[in-house]
């Protein structure tokens, strides 16, 4: 029996410090890794991220259990020294506090963690009769830090959930509607002007984004307005001198280094990302106190200062001097060598984790492109990092990748030369139950978001910029670009619908949803991209200007059918059922008997071609309305849509179309994909039609108007 007891007592021993060291490896990996997901576009990585994530908390509550339960044995005591270390553990890394927007909305279920946690802690920590005072002090300091981080993060959560937050956004919107009541009176000044001078030098210049990232209070204030609310609203200093955004703009739309723009609004959305999912916003109370006490020196000084110091000397001071104290204890002779080793490495870890955000930070100075010009700046951001050490990044914060959804490249993905392997492949997508499953998984791919794709979007801001009668162009999602296409063709505008391109115009009307929109010109870009010469021939300028406007319109293309068939953004019911059919008369078209093996893309577009003009010369026999109703009649529009694009002879003419109706469907995207989806991507750094939309306020009052 006492051999039983004995192995028992040896297993549990062994259990506890496994768990205890595994939550400390959860952490380390946590605080290395955090920032990852913002630069890596991998779901391997974000799901290993995500699982560490969930996986830490229910490690550290489980120890805490288990030393409530099993370290009663006065051999083992020393293990009540690490209930608090778990609190710790629950206080999470400063790089994050939330994986994504849902973790905010659920505060209150880390407050009642936080409740349970520390009286179990508490309660362990009770049990404890350690005779040497340097011991209990040692644990009363790693107590309170534990607690305070804890709290810490839950404050966060509290904060940045979505309901607090648009809150204290309602008071922003009430004060801009207050500037816009007063705006005329305050044009009479040049403030407007000047501002909106030096935000374009700022945004234009590359040497002066630098000196606009050390400025961070300038931050979250335009991030907020289009994030955490329905609708977002133009910035009202551009508002009221709108007049003499024109002129402005004239002298940076043709810099070289233009695309530095997007290094400007990236900075709004990585300093948004430190609010909403580290701990950042405990800053905000030092903040809070020092707007509160500025007027008045003496209690600036008074209050402020030690207030701060106090909060980040015990945050990294503390810990140290529970390791010095924790050293000098009596401890060898009264508990387990292994007991005390383990101590140690949660002391050192503990450390490790209060120091590696700000080593983190310190090194991101190292790197291109915001490096600081002298020693003192050096001097000053190493010192800043370590009292803010999330709040300071230079290095590159999203991956900079878009996400590609093709309805045809689903069917030429993983298909071998091998017939065993295409055989596979077509089981797959015909079992549905399994099918879906694997396609929604396997049917996206991801492209660079290339310095050619900036520009492209940039320069036809800036272009629009100039041009006061289209500047509510996000009114509308390919209308007005093709009736100009149609106006410089001299087509009538009084009857399109009976003219040569009346399935263009059609397929644009408002009588069409906007995803049924975008799903028949996704399968006619598609068609057209496959069925030119796709840049052989003779290369010259005018060439090489449709292969990029062919490659950025199939780009957009896919990016929005990313955006609305996978994001849910503007998705109707309607529409989802129309994408249904459409992958259904897909499937048969490119998975018959009769199809080739090894499909590639250029193959598949022309076989759904063919296949379609033959469905054309056909009558289309339906029983009755209702099943008229219900009949996916995307495949014979986007054939039709692509029929009259293909019939423009100029295919520089015919692309120049595409893209600007894909432009102009992107810029009817970006503000309407709604504050949710934009708080969510933030998570993992963001996607791109987040920075154009940003983009597009900080360049002029180009936002929708609520009822559009």
């Amino acid at each position: 029996m006492d051999l039983g007891h004995d192995a028992k007592e040896a297993w549990d021993e062994w259990e506890i410090h496994c768990l205890v060291l595994a939550s400390l490896s959860l952490q380390v990996f946590l605080s290395l890794t955090a920032d990852l997901r913002q630069r890596s576009a991998s779901r391997v990585l974000c799901t290993l991220l995500w699982l560490a994530y969930l996986s830490a908390d229910t490690v550290a509550v489980f120890v805490l259990g288990h030393l409530a339960v099993h370290a009663q044995a006065p051999r083992h005591e020393l293990m009540l020294f690490w209930a608090p270390f778990m609190l710790v553990h629950l206080g999470g890394q400063d790089s994050i506090t939330a994986f994504s927007k849902q973790d905010n909305e659920l505060w209150t279920r880390h407050l009642l963690g936080l409740v349970t946690q520390t009286a179990v802690a508490g309660y362990v920590v009770s049990k404890s009769s350690w005779p040497d005072i340097r011991l209990r002090a040692a644990m009363v300091l790693m107590f309170l830090c534990g607690f305070f981080k804890y709290s810490g993060r839950t404050y966060c959560l509290y904060s940045a959930s979505p309901k607090i937050v648009r809150a204290s956004t309602m008071a922003g919107l009430w004060l801009i509607q207050s500037d816009l009541r007063h705006g005329q009176q305050a044009s009479g000044n040049r403030t407007e002007v000047t501002y909106a001078k030096e935000r374009f030098e700022v945004m234009f210049q590359a040497d002066k984004c630098w000196e606009f990232i050390k400025d961070q209070t300038r931050f979250t204030s335009e991030v907020e307005d289009i994030m955490l609310v329905d609708t977002p609203v133009d910035d009202v200093l551009i508002t009221i001198k709108s007049e003499e955004l024109s002129d402005i703009v004239m002298e940076f739309k043709d810099m070289p280094d233009r695309c530095v723009a997007y290094q400007y609004v990236a900075a709004h959305l990585v300093q948004s990302y430190q609010w909403l999912y580290t701990k950042a916003s405990l800053l905000k109370i030092v903040q809070d106190l020092d707007s509160e006490t500025r007027a008045d020196t003496l209690l600036h000084w008074l209050i402020l200062v030690p207030f701060d110091l106090t909060y980040n000397l015990f945050q990294y001071i503390s810990t140290a001097i529970a390791l010095v104290l924790f050293v000098s204890a009596q401890k060898e002779g009264h508990h387990s060598k292994a007991d005390i080793a383990v101590s140690y490495i949660l002391l050192i870890g503990a450390i490790v984790l209060d120091l590696l955000p700000a080593f983190m930070s310190i090194v991101s100075y190292a790197r291109k492109p915001l490096r600081p010009r002298s020693v003192y700046e050096c001097a000053f951001f190493c010192v800043s990092s370590c009292i803010q050490p999330q709040g300071w990044r230079t290095i590159k914060q999203w991956s900079e990748e878009l996400a590609q959804y093709s309805m045809i490249r689903r069917y030429t993905s993983l298909r071998g030369d091998h017939g065993c392997m295409s055989s596979i492949w077509k089981w797959i997508l015909k079992c549905k139950p399994l099918g879906a499953w694997c396609v929604e998984f396997l049917d996206l791919a991801r492209t660079p978001v290339s310095d050619d794709l900036k520009l492209f979007v940039l320069d036809k801001l800036l272009f629009l910029e100039t041009r006061i009668q289209e500047w509510d162009f996000a009114n509308f999602r390919g209308q007005r670009a093709l009736g100009k296409w149609m106006d410089s063709h001299q087509v009538p505008v009084e009857e399109p619908e009976r003219s040569c391109y009346a399935a263009l115009h059609k397929s644009l009307s408002s009588g069409v949803e906007f995803p049924t929109s975008v799903l028949i010109w996704h399968i006619a870009t598609e068609i057209c991209y496959f069925s030119g010469d796709n840049g052989h021939g003779i290369e010259n300028d005018e060439t090489r200007t449709t292969t990029e406007r062919k490659k950025r319109s199939r780009e957009l293309s896919q990016y929005i059918m990313y955006l609305v068939f996978k994001c849910d953004v503007l998705l109707t019911s309607n529409s989802r059922y129309l994408h249904y059919r459409a992958v259904e008369r897909l499937t048969e078209i490119l998975l018959d008997q009769s199809a080739t093996d090894n499909l590639d893309e250029k193959k598949a577009a022309i076989k759904v071609f063919d296949a379609m003009k033959e469905e054309q010369m056909q009558p289309l026999v339906l029983q009755s309305p209702e099943k008229e109703a219900l009949y996916s009649l995307v495949l014979h529009r986007a054939h039709a849509v692509a029929q009259e694009l293909t019939d423009i002879d100029d295919e520089a003419d015919r692309w120049h179309l595409i893209s600007e109706v894909w432009l102009e469907m992107f810029f009817y995207t970006a503000p309407r994909c709604g504050p949710d989806f934009h708080y969510e991507h933030l998570s993992t750094g963001g996607e791109f039609i987040s920075h154009v939309l940003l983009l597009m306020r900080s360049l002029g009052p180009f936002m929708p108007k609520p009822a559009a």
